[in-house]
């Protein structure tokens, strides 16, 4: 059973669960839900819920694939710690691909197989930003 976590669409994060059964690939779940400001607070939960949901356990994932950008700078940097952290703890294969590498949830659980594949363990995925920072200058208190 694989996983793959994207947290790099603008308004959105998705959650996908898939197994290879006789060489097919078998969505179990893919679950959509709108992000804002407290993404980081709902992404392990929503996780959590929809291993629950489909009676499966985080402990017989044999991969995990992280969207890494480019998005939206927090929504990147909480999605892919949280991977990264997953894949650690679980000792498992971690994968990145780009936002604009796949057309379709089809094509994305099939890149992400095939990186998985080629993937060694307590390899670390970093965030693909589009743009520099922006990052404003602090206003004094007055």
């Amino acid at each position: 059973m694989f996983l793959i976590i994207n947290p790099a669409e603008k308004n959105k994060a998705t959650i996908i669960i898939f197994e290879i059964k006789n060489s097919l690939f078998n969505l179990i779940s893919k679950y959509c839900f709108k992000k804002n400001y407290y993404q980081k607070e709902k992404l392990l939960s929503v996780i959590d819920k929809l291993f629950r949901k489909n009676k499966r356990k985080l402990q017989n994932l044999k991969g995990l694939t992280v969207i890494t950008g480019p998005g939206p700078f927090t929504a990147l940097r909480v999605g892919i710690t949280i991977a990264n952290t997953m894949a650690f703890a679980l000792k498992i294969p971690i994968a990145g691909i780009k936002l604009d590498e796949f057309k379709n949830t089809k094509e994305l659980i099939e890149l992400s197989y095939e990186r998985l594949k080629k993937t060694k363990l307590q390899k670390i995925i970093v965030p693909f930003y589009d743009k520099e920072p922006n990052i404003t200058m602090m206003k004094p208190i007055s």
